[in-house]
Order: C-alpha cells, then structure tokens, then sequence
C-alpha cells in the first residue's frame, strides 16, 4: 500500500542562506549595511565637532600629536623617529606607539602630503590648523574604522552565532542586529576616535578581530592579529593574559600540546619580527623604542583617572612616598593578583564565554592596577564589556555609562559636550530598542539597588555642578576627584561580579555533565 503524500507547506528558505548559521526573517546583509551606514553617520557628525587641543598653543593636544607623527615618519628616516635629534624633539610630542602606528602615521602622511602638503611640512608645520587639514585628519580615522574595527564587528558576531553562544530563531536574528549594533555605535569609541582625535579604532579593531579568530578556531590567525595590536598602541597587552591562559588551555587539552604552542610562538614571533625589521639590525636601536613605549618617568597616574593608584591617592600620597622602581614592582604585583583568578580559569577549563569574561577581568585588571593609566585606557575593558552585551546586559549597560562619565572632564575640556550629549542618547535609544536584551540580568537586591541608584543620582547631579559651579580655590580639582571616586567605586563592583561570573561557569559545567550522566 503507497504511502500517502505529505500535504506541500511553506516554500524552503532560499539557497543563498543556506551556509549561514542563522535563518533570518531579512536578509542579514542588507541589515549589517544599514547598521553600519548609522554607525558610519553617527561618526561623521561627531567628528564636525572640535578635537583635543584646537587653538590652544603652544603644545595643543592629541590631534597635533597625529599629525606631528605624520610630520616625522614622512621626512625622518625610520632609524630617527624615535630618536632625539635636530628634527626631531622629543619633548614635543614624540613617537611613543611601537612601530606599528609609526607605519600607519607614515602612510596617512603620504595622503595628506599629496592634498594639503603645508600640513605635513617638517618643521614648518607644527600646530598646523586649518578647514582642510582638519577634514583631512578626520577621513583618515574615518578610512580606518571602515578598514580595520567595522570588519572585525561583522566578523565577530558572525563567529558569535556561529560558535553557539547566541540564542535561537527569531530571538537569535534579533540578538543579532542588536549586538552589532552595540559594537558598533561604541560611545566611549566614537567621542575619543572621532571627538577627541585618535586611532583607537585600529587596535581595538584588530584585538576584535583576533576575538572573532578565537571563536571561529582560526587561532593562528587569531595570534597574529593580537600581535598586530600590540604592535600598535602597547596598551593591548591589557588583553594578554585573557589570550595567553584561554589558548594555552586550548592547547593542552589537545592530542600534540607541545607542537599546538609551538606554532602559536612561531606566529607570534614572525609577526613581531616583520613589524620591528627596521629596528633589529642593532641593539641600541630596538632599545630606544622600547625606552619610549615605556614612560614611567611620567608617573604611576595622569590626571583623575577612576583607578586604584589615582583615587586612593588622597589618602596615601604614592608619588611622594614612593620612589619610580618601588611603585613599578608594587603596581605590576597587583596587577598580576587581580588578572590571575581569571587567568588560572581559562588554563583549567577553557570555554567560549569564558574567554569572553577573561578578556574584561583581564583589561579591568591593568585599567585598575597597572602603571601609568590615562582616563583614555577604560576604552580597552569597554570592548569585552561590548562583547558580553548579550548575556550581561545590565553589567554593559552599566559599565557603558560610568566609562563615559569617567572621561566627562576630558569631554569638557575638549568642548565635546554636545557630542557627549548626543551619544549619550543615542547609545540609551539602541541599549533599549526592541531587540535588545536589557530585560536580562541578574535578581538585585534592594539594598544594591539603593547603592546603584545612588551612584547614578549623584553622577547626574555632578554633570550639572561640574559645568555650572567652580570648585574652591584650594581644591580645584575637587569635581574631577568626586566624578573618580564615583567611577573607580562601579568599576570595583563590576569586577567582582565578573569575576565570580566566570568562575562559576566551571561549577555550571559539571553541573551539566552530572545531569548527563544521569
């Protein structure tokens, strides 16, 4: 007897999508394009506002920094960029990156010298202002966030999804969306790069990327990239233990451990190699680089930075009862217990998520404890904070907002109140849009909520102080301190809580292993 035929339904979702992880109800292209044609706009309205330092001479600001940068790397032989020399003064504004940015810098400067040459003139050019200049200065931070960090983002959630991290159906398609999003309308990200003046996008894009490697098991390419990162801005070591202990225990859990770190060193070692050529033909040149990537002659803290050294330095005044050396080994030994815990967990029982929570406790670790922090450098917890959006939100959300208020002092000096303003808005609209997962969290208790709400009351009332009351004559500085105080307090909590989050993951483990079992 013949089997009765099976009634046809709907039609099967088209073969174009078939290669993709997820089922979307819209095509996932025509999505991430129109994310990222808002995130490329909010950019380019930003940036029609002033930069750090415009017309405030002698020495200006980061965005003459730059371009004195570009000024030294087009007309200096690469042997004296991070020399003292006739040209070059290292006083003003020197070269202070590895020789990756050095690189970036010379190739921005061959575009510029090509447009506006007087921009980049040596010598001549130094506090060099004008229209063109600026609208120049501003396409190439714009030409290297489309080239480097909105790849990386797209690469990232891709792998995010792929990897299994994400939900399921249609809350899977909306979690996407929603998660590129937060990645890329980055407040914090848009006011320094594209308010502020810097290239953060291209090491934190790179970091990104090799994030994305991680999760989609491409880790060689995942080694090289970080390596690039660092070779870019050095502050990406913030990240290094996070990388180094989840990929180690990759490693050792695998059937060659000896031969799996053996080509991750190779590839670390090739990468560092082809970026630092230039320098390695002498000692003495490899050094002076070195010297300049490490400036503790600055101090331990610049600024009212919301970390450990800085606001507990009303009470213990560290720059005078310490000397350079005692306050370096003091501060690496802290850094060190603070990163560990996460460390030894990745080594034990590597995971996805669990390299996601590694990444923040490590980079909140060095932003609290490590030597030589600027207010600029909570940039580098706030990408895994990004990262972990989905299944942390109220932690993101949180953190998002007091990593801004963090750097309120640095946005009013750079007259970018507006911009802060706008951000600050539009980061609320996307963090609570439909698809978002701001619903998810964990149970607070009254008594934590009381504190938190506290907090955010008197951030808001010291936005409003700060620009409309001077401080005391014999406390100047008395805004900037309390606005730190309030800060460093959240980002405490906040890494506590992560902490214990991650190391609960291995308890969730072999709980799910004894359900199995049975």
């Amino acid at each position: 007897m013949a089997k009765p035929k099976k009634p046809r339904t709907s039609s099967p979702d088209p073969p174009t999508a078939a290669h993709l992880p997820w089922h979307p109800p819209a095509a996932p292209l025509s999505t991430a394009v129109l994310i990222s044609l808002a995130a490329l706009l909010v950019r380019v309205l930003v940036s029609v506002g002033p930069y750090s330092g415009q017309g405030v001479a002698p020495r200006f600001g980061d965005y003459e920094a730059q371009r004195h940068w570009m000024e030294l790397t087009l007309h200096l032989p690469s042997s004296d960029w991070y020399r003292n020399t006739s040209d070059n003064d290292l006083a003003y504004w020197g070269l202070d990156y590895p020789p990756l940015s050095a690189y970036q810098s010379r190739l921005h400067a061959l575009l510029l010298n090509a447009s506006l040459p007087d921009a980049v003139a040596l010598r001549s050019s130094r506090g060099f202002e004008s229209p063109e200049s600026k609208l120049l200065m501003r396409l190439t931070v714009l030409s290297s966030d489309l080239a480097v960090f909105f790849p990386a983002a797209l690469w990232f959630v891709w792998a995010y999804f792929k990897c299994g991290i994400g939900g399921t159906g249609e809350q899977r398609w909306a979690g996407w969306t929603w998660l590129l999003a937060i990645c890329l309308i980055n407040p914090c990200l848009v006011l320094i790069d594209h308010g502020h003046f810097q290239y953060n996008c291209i090491s934190l894009g790179l970091t990104l990327g090799a994030i994305a490697g991680v999760l989609s098991r491409h880790e060689l390419v995942a080694a090289a990239l970080f390596s690039l990162s660092i070779n870019h801005k050095q502050m990406s070591l913030y990240f290094a233990p996070a990388f180094f202990g989840h990929l180690l225990g990759k490693c050792i859990k695998r059937k060659y451990p000896i031969v799996e770190i053996m080509k991750l060193g190779f590839v670390v070692l090739g990468t560092f190699a082809l970026v630092w050529w230039p320098f390695l033909h002498s000692y003495e040149a490899a050094m002076q680089v070195i010297s300049r990537l490490a400036p503790f002659e600055r101090g331990i803290y610049e600024d009212y930075v919301a970390n450990f050294w800085c606001s507990t330095s009303v009470l213990i005044k560290w720059k005078r009862l310490f000397a350079i050396k005692p306050l370096k080994l003091m501060s690496l030994s802290a850094t060190i217990l603070a990163f560990l815990p996460s460390f030894v967990q990745q080594v034990r029982s590597p995971s996805n998520i669990g390299f996601l929570y590694s990444l923040w406790n490590s980079s909140i670790s060095f932003y609290l404890f490590s030597y030589q922090v600027h207010e600029k450098s909570i940039l580098l917890p706030l990408l895994p904070a990004n990262l972990l959006a989905l299944q942390e939100s109220q932690l993101y959300g949180w953190f998002t907002y007091f990593a801004l208020f963090s750097m309120y002092p640095l946005i009013c000096r750079d007259h970018l109140l507006l911009q802060y303003i706008a951000v600050l808005g539009l980061f609320v609209l996307v963090y609570y849009s439909p698809g978002g997962s701001y619903k998810k969290g964990v149970n607070i208790p009254s008594g934590a909520k009381a504190f938190l709400s506290l907090a955010l009351l008197c951030s808001l009332l010291l936005e409003i102080i700060y620009l409309r009351i001077e401080p005391p004559k014999r406390y100047p500085f008395l805004f900037d301190a309390l606005i730190m105080f309030i800060c460093f307090s959240q980002f405490i909590i906040l890494t506590l809580y992560t902490n214990y989050k991650q190391w609960m993951l291995d308890s969730h483990s072999r709980s799910i292993g004894r359900k199995k079992d049975l």
